[in-house]
């Protein structure tokens, strides 16, 4: 009873279905009410169940459920993201809408948010023309082919049998990755206003998004950067504006007394014209310095040790009559 207790308090502490009814009933009327007490006995019943049950449980629903629209035809605007009582109130929606209620359903199924990600991708949709799309991507463990789940077909398909997808940046709750990166490349609510936007709205309405239940040592290999999960099928060019070598820089600064620099090999050699200065060469980190000056000494820098030499002013020498 203790364990039963427990279990229920939790599960209301992340999502009160209650509240969402209320305001689904406030809202949109009946109809919506309905799916949502749908969605809730869908939920706990295949919370225990196996992964692959819980993916082809909450797909089919999100699926079967949705029809699709644009967001102009639903919201009055280009692009909205809907929560799923926004999503299950008017029965229609766009890509990221399936996808983001697919998620939010896997995660109070018990999913751990390390293996989900909403994937923004370049679909294929003819020879030489592609559209902008969202899917939800499953890892089973940080190194294998992710699962994908689609709108736009009911099988839940590997990566590598979606050759008409091409990634170009996925997300969660705790981190933004692009494209073949294993690093999160910051944090997606500041990145991602729209994603901000609806997991605030989700709170309001009942839903709480940012738990985790991973066992331990599962979370220490998704933390190790080495085993994290990749989207990237073949290798991707990069821009020709973001290839840089090292000799391809060469900085030319105007002054009053300018000194040209040249970069071989990644070490400068400067030569500043001064009064009274000496040029500098740099060869292999050591730097070899001749100064002449009246009344001065010169100095040589060899393997890190210096030797210096100081030769004595001596008024010349007068001859005798």
């Amino acid at each position: 009873m203790i364990f039963l207790f427990s279990l229920s308090s939790a599960v209301d502490a992340r999502t009160d279905f209650d509240r969402m009814e209320q305001l689904a009933a406030t809202e949109y009327g009946q109809p919506a009410v309905v799916t949502l007490k749908a969605w809730r006995a869908m939920i706990e019943k295949n919370r225990t169940e196996p992964d692959p049950t819980k993916l082809e449980h909450a797909n089919a629903f999100v699926n079967d459920r949705i029809s699709y629209a644009s967001d102009m035809s639903v919201w009055g605007v280009e692009d909205y993201w809907a929560t799923p009582l926004e999503l299950f109130g008017k029965g229609k929606g766009d890509c990221e809408d399936y996808a983001i209620a697919k998620y939010i359903t896997l995660r109070l199924m018990d999913i751990p948010v390390q293996k989900l990600r909403l994937v923004y991708v370049r679909a294929r949709i003819g020879p030489q023309q592609t559209m902008a799309h969202m899917v939800l991507s499953y890892f089973e463990t940080p190194t294998s082919v992710p699962l994908i789940l689609d709108n736009q077909i009911d099988a839940i398909l590997p990566a590598t049998r979606r050759g008409d997808l091409f990634p170009v940046f996925s997300f969660n709750h705790e981190g933004l990755w692009m494209e073949g990166e294993r690093t999160s490349s910051g944090d997606p609510t500041a990145r991602l206003s729209r994603w901000r936007d609806v997991l605030q709205r989700m709170r309001r309405e009942g839903i709480d998004p940012s738990w985790t239940k991973l066992s331990a040592r599962s979370l220490m290999s998704w933390k190790n950067p080495k085993f994290r999960p990749t989207l990237r099928k073949t290798p991707r060019p990069r821009p020709l504006s973001q290839v840089t070598t090292k000799h391809q820089a060469r900085v030319s600064l105007e002054t009053k007394n300018p000194a040209p620099a040249r970069i071989v090999s990644g070490k400068p050699k400067t030569n500043l014209e001064t009064k009274k200065t000496a040029p500098t060469r740099i060869v292999s980190g050591k730097s070899k310095t001749n100064l002449k000056t009246k009344k001065t000494a010169s100095t040589r820098i060899v393997s890190g040790k210096s030797k210096t030499k100081t030769v004595k002013h001596r008024p010349p020498s007068r001859k005798r009559r």
